[in-house]
C-alpha cells in the first residue's frame, strides 16, 4: 500500500510540472510544419475530423489544459495538443506556454491527489479521485490506509463536495459521504478480531492554487462508524495534501 502511495505521488508530481499553454482571446496561429490532424475531442483517442496543411491559418476557440479547440478556414473545428505548437506561429514569433488561469481552476472537471495526516492518532495516508459536475458541485471517491500502533484500517468513501464560493484565493468546501472502514488489530493482541464497519461522514475544507494545475487541500472529517455494538464510534481525520486537475 505504502509503495502504490509512493509511486501515485511521483506520478502527480510529473503531471503537475507538465507544460501548460494559455490561449488568449481572438488568438490566430499560422501552422509552420507540413500538417496537423485534428481531433473530434481533447484526446488522441477521438478521431480524426481533418487534416491543416502549412501556411494556414486557425482561429483558437478553446483550451482544456493541454489541449487546444480551433476552427480552419472552412469552419471546421476540432482539437489538436499543445505539443504541436512547436510547429505554429503567431505573427512569426514563437509561442510561449505559460501558466493556466484562475478561471480554467475553477472550471476543472477531474482532480486526483494524495494526502496525508491523522486518524484518531493514527498515521493516515490517503488517495483521491473526483469529477465536478459544476463549479460548485462535485463527487469523489477515496481510498485511505491508517497505520496505528494498536491496529491498521482501510477506509473507502465516496463523497458529495459544494464549494459555495469557487472564484475565491482560498476556496472553502464542505461534503458529505458514505464508506467502509476495515480495521484489522495487531497479531500480538489477544481476544481481538477484524471487524468491519459502515462510515458515515461530514467533512469541511479549503483548496489553494499554488501554480499551474496544483492546488494545495485540507480537511477535516467527522465520521460515525455504525458498528454492532451498543455504541456507534466517532472518528476524527485531519489530513493535508495536493492534488492535479486535468
Amino acid at each position: 500500500m505504502l509503495t502504490y502511495i509512493r509511486n501515485t505521488c511521483l506520478l502527480l508530481t510529473l503531471l503537475c510540472l507538465s507544460p501548460i499553454v494559455q490561449a488568449n482571446d481572438n488568438l490566430s496561429l499560422r501552422i509552420d510544419v507540413p500538417f496537423v490532424e485534428l481531433h473530434s475531442g481533447p484526446s488522441a483517442g477521438y478521431p480524426v475530423v481533418a487534416i491543416i496543411e502549412k501556411n494556414e491559418m486557425v482561429s483558437v476557440l478553446l483550451k482544456r489544459t493541454s489541449w487546444l479547440k480551433v476552427k480552419d478556414k472552412r469552419g471546421v473545428e476540432g482539437w489538436f495538443h499543445e505539443d504541436n505548437l512547436l510547429g505554429l506561429s503567431q505573427n512569426d514569433q514563437a509561442i510561449s506556454t505559460t501558466q493556466i488561469t484562475e478561471q480554467d481552476v475553477i472550471n476543472r472537471h477531474f482532480e486526483a491527489g494524495v494526502m496525508y495526516g491523522d486518524l484518531e492518532g493514527a498515521n493516515f495516508y490517503n488517495l483521491f479521485a473526483g469529477y465536478a459536475f459544476t463549479p460548485v458541485f462535485s463527487a469523489e471517491l477515496s481510498a485511505g490506509k491508517a497505520l496505528g500502533s494498536i491496529s491498521d484500517s482501510d477506509v473507502l468513501e465516496v463523497m458529495l463536495l459544494s464549494h459555495p464560493i469557487p472564484d475565491l484565493t482560498v476556496v472553502p468546501y464542505i461534503g458529505v459521504g458514505a464508506g467502509v472502514i476495515n480495521t484489522e488489530p495487531h497479531s500480538v493482541l489477544a481476544d481481538t478480531e477484524s471487524r468491519r464497519s459502515t462510515l458515515m461522514s461530514a467533512a469541511a475544507g479549503v483548496k489553494y492554487h499554488l501554480a499551474r494545475n496544483f492546488i494545495l487541500r485540507a480537511e477535516y472529517k467527522l465520521s460515525l462508524a455504525l458498528t454492532d455494538r451498543d455504541e456507534n464510534e466517532e472518528i476524527q481525520t485531519w489530513k493535508i495534501g495536493f492534488s492535479v486537475f486535468f
